[in-house]
């Protein structure tokens, strides 16, 4: 052991090698701690039985697929998590994904398949998220996938339903006196009859003068578009030149104004 340290403080890394068949197993692991101390940790990962060791060695030296297979062996959430975080970091999204799933960290998959458009991830995100009550997650998954009546629904299944007849309203306004009534009908079962009869359903009631204009653009757009039109005009905004080239043309005039008149003289 000690003659091994002294041909590695030297540098002589080969005679070093040459005695490991002599170092005993139980002896193997502190080798490591002494390698990776004197910064040889590619040999300590070789040499080290420990998995803890060799787990920590691996991710530190990038060694992503002998991490991912004691994550394996392990099969432990956290262990998961961490060769989750250093693919991400190297950009392997593929194994990512697999290591988010086993970890069961569904924030990070929401993250990797709304950025890479994944729909049927996002599919099955939003089935894992209901079943694990993660219904913030849920919702933003549908709404990635465009998914009106599914975010409508789980709003209804959460007990939102002010939020989903809101919900409604804007984005799919057939469903809306449907939620409407439902909302009346939860509040008369929890005494709260005055305040359900304020309610007003669309459809039935004058309180929306707009309805069939919604109900049309609805059909129109197929329930995929917005039903607010947020531009003033269809004129499309100035590029960045033309803006520079209307500030040019507004100060010359007021250049030529300003420039002083010079008699000549007789």
């Amino acid at each position: 052991m000690i003659e091994y340290q002294t041909l590695v403080l030297r540098g002589d890394l080969d005679a070093a090698s040459e005695m490991l068949p002599d170092i005993p197993e139980d002896q193997k692991n502190k080798i490591a701690r002494f390698l990776e101390g004197q910064g040889y940790k590619d040999q300590a990962l070789e040499i080290a039985t420990d998995s803890e060791h060799r787990f920590e060695l691996a991710l530190g030296l990038g060694q992503l697929q002998i991490a991912l297979e004691l994550a394996r062996e392990a099969d432990v959430e956290h262990k998961w998590k961490t060769v989750g975080d250093a693919a991400l970091t190297a950009w392997d999204l593929a194994l990512a994904v697999e290591c988010f799933k086993h970890a069961r960290d569904l924030s990070s998959l929401l993250l990797l398949y709304t950025s890479s458009a994944d729909a049927s991830g996002l599919r099955e995100l939003a089935t894992q998220a209901k079943e694990a009550g993660l219904h913030n997650i849920a919702f933003t998954a549908l709404w990635q996938l465009s998914d009106v009546d599914g975010c409508i629904d789980l709003l209804l299944d959460t007990h939102r339903v002010a939020e989903a007849v809101m919900f409604a309203q804007t984005y799919k306004p057939s469903r809306c006196p449907a939620v409407v009534a439902q909302w009346k009908k939860e509040l008369d079962t929890a005494g709260k009859g005055k305040v359900a009869r304020l309610l007003g359903v669309p459809g039935e009631d004058d309180m929306f003068p707009e309805w069939d204009e919604s109900l049309r653009l609805e059909k129109e757009g197929h329930g995929q578009q917005s039903l607010i039109d947020v531009t003033e005009d269809d004129e499309a905004p100035a590029s960045p030149e033309e803006e520079d080239e209307e500030e040019d043309d507004d100060e010359k005039p007021e250049e030529a104004a300003a420039a002083p008149l010079v008699e000549t003289e007789a």
